[in-house]
């Protein structure tokens, strides 16, 4: 009860803040929450199928390289004179060094640098570790042939196996050598079986063709097909060694000592027909700090964005609550008797015309006050018309035209034509009652309004209006032309010469056009172009006003997409070009 009672004492301007500082903290929480809900799932659903996408691009990239030395293998035999060497090497030692024989074997080697850009070596060694051969891309890498490859580890554990194709990660190879200190020794290595042509169904291996990759890359081309670093991608071979993962700490370790969750693998698929495996994962608990600080960052704007609607809604409570407070104490003054009272009017918006009208009320109650001696019943009607009469049109019409009156009976006539200019714009504005009007009335409108400014202007204000009678009872919009006259007065240099405007009017093909032409200063063409844009509501730019866009959509909205404003700019100034339909008012 109490807290009714109190809210029911607090003013209006204070219930409505509070009203909707409630429902905006209610919506925007509501909907923050429900907003990241369906943030969180759908983006860890993306993040999923991304891991997963690069997952099957890391495969298909790897088993391209596997399917291209597959196929070199069996190329030397069944193509080639060189598995058949190779075979009989132990027989026939120094026919594999023949002229005709070494041609082919460096051919070969050739071939295969060639057939791959990131290849870097091509080794063919016998398993008998008597005959090597080697061909490399780069001049600064040197192959030693005389070095016993058969002694490496991982040719040894390979030639165990029944795999015809491994892959190995070789962190310095000890047959290699680099003539440049910038490259790195270390390798990735696709290594097949040759076996022996003379008796293929024991499938004994006489030699092996090595083809070497740099890690570097073999990483970046993998990169480059679109890896994010939320995942965790791996190669590893028949020994479980990892040869190739985006984690360069794992290289070389046993993957099968590495823990995984067993819904973090999102693929696990082996090439061809060897026993290596290309591995995509992703760990739940990085997901989710992913989303965390997503979900906490825009937690964080929509608190901030909360808070400052409340800190300006509470600006403009304070603002206008004073506001209607001044007013409220200065009717509370007008109730004592103190018709002396006026409010300041420093805006156009509500505020100023409440107050504008608050101040002609007061100085037409203290007028009729001063005159009246009729009793107290009189005297209160006499301030309830003057109360009615403040918003009427004809009223202020009548007042200004006293005003005028008194300004002439005191010389001052200058200030009595302004006055009567400024009579005739009102009047202009307040006698129709249609969207439409004539042309006629339009250009009395805009006569009135133009030699008002020239009070304004003195001598710097040249107006020419080229106005056919043939178009007097044609309709046009009412205050069409003057916006379009007002900012070329606005943006006009007072120091800069007489400003010169031009008026015209043209018919054809039943089309009014109307061009109005400044000699101001111009438009820059950057700026005409997003004016125009404005203009059209193709764009919306701060730096502009509303006026032009106004008439714009006025007048296609009443004629359709073929008719409204177009702007035109050069050095020598600036014309506003009008076009409707050449019709008379209905």
């Amino acid at each position: 009860m109490k807290t009714t009672k109190k809210l029911r004492n607090i003013g209006i301007f204070s219930k409505i803040t509070l009203l909707t500082t409630v429902v905006i903290v209610t919506i925007s929480t509501l909907s923050t929450i429900f907003v990241l809900q369906q943030f969180s799932g759908s983006m860890k659903e993306k993040d999923l199928l991304l891991i997963r996408e690069a997952s099957e691009k890391i495969y298909d990239f790897t088993k391209d390289k596997y399917n291209n030395i597959y196929n070199q293998r069996n190329l030397l035999h069944s193509s080639h004179y060189i598995a058949y060497m190779i075979s009989t090497t132990r027989q026939n030692p120094s026919e594999i060094y023949e002229s005709e024989n070494l041609n082919k074997i460096i051919d070969y080697l050739t071939a295969l640098i060639y057939s791959d850009d990131t290849i870097c070596d091509a080794i063919l060694f016998t398993a008998d570790s008597e005959h090597a051969f080697s061909h490399s891309s780069g001049v600064g890498r040197t192959v030693s042939v005389s070095y016993d490859f058969n002694s490496l580890p991982y040719i040894k554990e390979f030639s165990k196996s029944d795999d015809m194709i491994t892959m190995i990660y070789d962190s310095d190879p000890s047959y290699l050598t680099l003539n440049s200190k910038s490259s790195s020794p270390e390798t990735i290595s696709f290594i097949a079986k040759i076996y022996d042509t003379t008796w293929p169904a024991k499938k004994i291996a006489t030699g092996y063709l090595m083809v070497n990759f740099s890690p570097d890359s073999f990483f970046d081309t993998i990169n480059k097909i679109g890896i994010i670093s939320n995942g965790s991608y791996y190669i590893v071979n028949a020994q479980n060694q990892i040869v190739y993962s985006n984690d360069p700490s794992v290289l070389n370790l046993d993957f099968a000592g590495l823990s995984f969750e067993e819904s973090s693998i999102l693929l696990n698929k082996s090439l061809g027909i060897s026993d290596i495996h290309v591995i995509g994962s992703v760990s739940d608990a990085i997901l989710q700090e992913k989303i965390n600080t997503v979900l906490l960052q825009m937690a964080a704007i929509t608190l901030i964005c909360i808070l400052c609607m409340v800190f300006i809604i509470t600006l403009l409570h304070k603002y206008y609550a004073n506001k209607f407070q001044q007013l409220g104490n200065a009717m509370l003054d007008i109730s004592s008797g103190n018709f002396d009272i006026r409010l300041p009017v420093k805006s156009q918006d509500e505020i100023g015309y409440l107050s504008h009208a608050f101040n002609t009320m007061c100085e037409t109650l203290d007028a009729y006050i001063q005159k009246s001696y009729a009793a107290e019943t009189r005297r209160r009607t006499a301030e309830l018309y003057a109360l009615q009469a403040q918003i009427n049109p004809h009223f202020l019409a009548n007042t200004l035209e006293s005003i005028r009156m008194y300004a002439l009976e005191n010389g001052n006539y200058e200030i009595a034509e302004m006055l009567k200019k400024f009579g005739n714009l009102f009047q202009c504005m307040v006698q129709f009652d249609s969207d439409i009007i004539d042309m006629a009335d339009e250009m009395e409108y805009i006569t009135s309004y133009l030699d008002l400014q020239k009070f304004r202007f003195l001598d710097q204000l040249s107006v020419n209006i080229d106005f056919p009678a043939n178009i007097y009872n044609l309709g046009i919009p009412r205050f069409t032309l003057q916006p379009v006259v007002e900012n070329a007065l606005s943006y006009w240099p007072v120091d800069s010469g007489t400003l010169v405007v031009t008026i015209s009017f043209s018919i054809e093909n039943d089309v009014l056009t109307i061009r109005v032409y400044d000699n101001g200063p111009g438009i820059r063409p950057d700026t005409l172009k997003r004016l125009n844009e404005h203009v059209w509501g193709i764009a919306s730019y701060q730096e502009f006003g509303v006026a032009l866009r106004n008439i714009h959509s006025r007048i296609t909205l009443l004629y359709g997409p073929r008719y409204g404003l177009h702007i035109d700019s050069n050095e020598s100034g600036t014309t506003v070009t009008i076009t409707l339909p050449a019709q008379k008012r209905s």
